[in-house]
């Protein structure tokens, strides 16, 4: 986290994974809200690791994806915001 920006950490539902970073796109983060929100997934081959955009952004980018070829490699999941149940704990 650098200049005070703080990044929440939500839970990726269908894929199980946790979401550490904000939209790949705006850089907004994830809505807070219990429910969570839509986010869109791109697998991109040979970056290792997915794209995620919030709903807004990934409403953007599907509506101009061209290529049914092209649209294979995004879906539609679902991120609902971890919340803490305890303090870390700390080493030694």
């Amino acid at each position: 986290m650098e200049g005070g920006n703080h990044t929440s950490n939500y839970l990726v539902v269908n894929r199980v994974e946790v979401l550490t970073e904000n939209c790949n796109c705006c850089g907004g983060g994830f809505v807070g809200s219990h429910g969570g929100e839509k986010a869109l997934v791109a697998a991109v081959s040979g970056a290792g690791q997915p794209y995620f955009f919030c709903a807004s952004c990934g409403d953007n980018i599907m509506g101009r994806i061209q290529s049914e070829e092209a649209r294979k490699h995004y879906v539609w999941d679902w991120v609902v915001p971890l919340k803490q149940t305890k303090a870390p704990v700390q080493p030694g």
